[in-house]
């Protein structure tokens, strides 16, 4: 018996959709290492920052928006893009195994970039 291609998708939509929601929540990936005030208040100075990721959703462990809530990635695959906080604006560009981040603030005014490794 031969199934129409239009039943064939269906059954292989369905399969798809049911083991997606049954695949397990991405793992908790945790971001670590430190940056460099290259400009304004502090310039030359290092600082460490720390995030988590679960699920999409970024928190600060650490750094000027840690008691901040956390936020949600638009990107499922890397972590790219830029977010407005209360402690500035936060640039997210990850390449492979590390994720830079830039860090934009008016008061006090600087500029950190920030080089951050995926903790194992």
């Amino acid at each position: 018996m031969k199934f129409p291609i239009q039943k064939l998708h269906i059954i292989l939509t369905t399969a798809s959709l049911l083991w997606g929601l049954s695949s397990p929540a991405l793992a908790q990936q945790i971001w670590s290492g430190t940056g460099k005030i290259v400009s304004g208040a502090g310039e030359g100075g290092t600082v460490g920052l720390k995030l988590e990721i679960t699920d999409n959703n970024v928190q600060f462990l650490s750094g000027p928006s840690k008691n901040e809530p956390p936020f949600q990635l638009n990107n499922t695959t890397d972590i790219n893009g830029t977010v407005e906080t209360k402690a500035g604006t936060w640039q997210f560009f990850q390449t492979g195994k590390e994720l830079g981040i830039s860090l934009s603030q008016n008061n006090p005014y600087r500029i950190i970039r920030y080089r951050l490794f995926l903790k194992p």
